[in-house]
């Protein structure tokens, strides 16, 4: 007897081999459902009792014959291998045909073709182009004008209706107008057929042509000949005497003069500072010469800084 574990197991091996669950109970554990093989002969097998197909003789009460055994391998005869050569020899020289017909491209796109998005600013201004003609063609038909089924050709004006003005006698007036531009137009008729032509320029598009036109040049404004006005004459002498006089009394006066000490404070504070530096470097060079290992070369450089400053300190003591 087998556990549940093995049970499950060996049901779920078979069902992928093929094997069919039945729905008809095992006779000895009454608790395992009973599989069917996949071809004939028809074999029953219980995976609690039996043991697998094939290898022992399954329960004879509720199965057909068993599975028969494994078939012996097939020893290799001359004769077949060179029936099986000739015949795969005659279907490669065969051209095989193809079991499916190709698919037809289609040339037509699978997804709509996508329109990029409108401006906003332009939405908007056309939106407000017809609102306003709107509201012009409702005015002028409360006038008795009447609306066609003719549009503005004006690229600047979209979808806008002309407009017949009325005419007294109950005739109709050749003249179409549109609200937007102001442009009329009549029908005329040539070769290809009748079509709308500007009778007038719309007030927008001769604007805009005089200003794309180059202008002519302003004429000259007229210039009044001024006369010479009389002014007292100046004396430039006296007054460029008097400049003079006035700047050098600023200068004399912008001018400081040192006091009469100042060269002998001067050459005080200059001895001093020399006496200074004199003082710092004999403390350096005692320092060198007390250390542990004696820098020549340091002591020589001090030594002729010394000698330079004592020769500026005694020719600045000269100028006492």
């Amino acid at each position: 007897m087998s556990t549940a574990i093995d049970v499950s197991g060996k049901l779920g091996e078979y069902m992928l081999k093929g094997w069919v669950l039945t729905d008809k109970s095992c006779p000895k554990c009454s608790r395992v459902p009973l599989m069917r093989s996949p071809s004939g002969p028809t074999v029953h097998f219980c995976a609690n009792c039996d043991a697998a197909p094939g290898t022992s003789t399954a329960s004879s009460s509720r199965s057909g014959p068993d599975i028969p055994e494994r078939a012996a391998p097939i020893r290799n005869n001359p004769t077949t291998l060179d029936e099986k050569s000739s015949v795969g020899s005659t279907s490669s020289a065969t051209p095989s045909r193809t079991s499916t017909p190709p698919t037809e491209v289609s040339q037509a796109l699978s997804s709509p073709t996508f329109a990029p998005p409108m401006d906003m600013a332009e939405v908007l201004r056309r939106r407000q182009q017809s609102d306003t003609a709107s509201a012009e063609i409702g005015r002028r038909m409360l006038k008795g004008w009447a609306m066609l089924a003719d549009e503005c050709p004006n690229p600047t004006c979209y979808g806008i209706p002309l407009v017949r003005p009325p005419k007294p006698g109950g005739q109709k007036d050749p003249r179409k107008e549109c609200v937007v531009c102001g442009a009329v137009y009549i029908y005329e008729n040539d070769a290809p057929g009748a079509h709308l032509v500007p009778l007038q320029p719309s007030p927008n598009t001769s604007a805009g042509l005089s200003t794309l036109l180059p202008q002519p040049p302003p004429a000259p404004v007229p210039v009044p000949a001024w006369r010479p006005i009389s002014a007292p004459r100046l004396d430039l002498h006296a007054s460029t005497s008097v400049a003079r006089a006035g700047e050098e009394d600023r200068v004399q006066r912008n001018i400081v003069l040192p006091p009469a000490s100042g060269s002998h404070l001067a050459v005080q504070e200059s001895v001093q500072s020399l006496e200074l530096a004199l003082h710092v470097l004999s403390g350096r060079v005692t320092v060198l010469s007390n250390g542990t290992t004696l820098e020549t070369a340091l002591i020589a450089q001090t030594a002729d800084a010394m000698s330079k400053v004592a020769q500026a300190l005694a020719q600045v003591r000269q100028l006492q």
